[in-house]
């Protein structure tokens, strides 16, 4: 079984969207791949040009 990380969207106004995945790369590479426009996963949807940075954690 995969082990479930917490992905963290930065957002350069300060906010920060978290989600639970057990694919963090395969979102992570989503992002990459999109330089302009939005990025839908489950029921978020993410504005990728407003993104500062991303963060991966481990659930505890």
């Amino acid at each position: 079984m995969a082990e479930k990380k917490t992905i963290e969207f930065h957002f350069s106004g300060g906010e920060v969207i978290r989600i639970e995945t057990t694919e963090p790369e395969e979102i992570i590479q989503m992002v990459a791949n999109q330089k302009d426009g939005w990025l839908q996963y489950d029921d978020i949807v993410i504005n990728v040009r407003n993104v500062s940075y991303i963060k991966v954690k481990e659930i505890a």
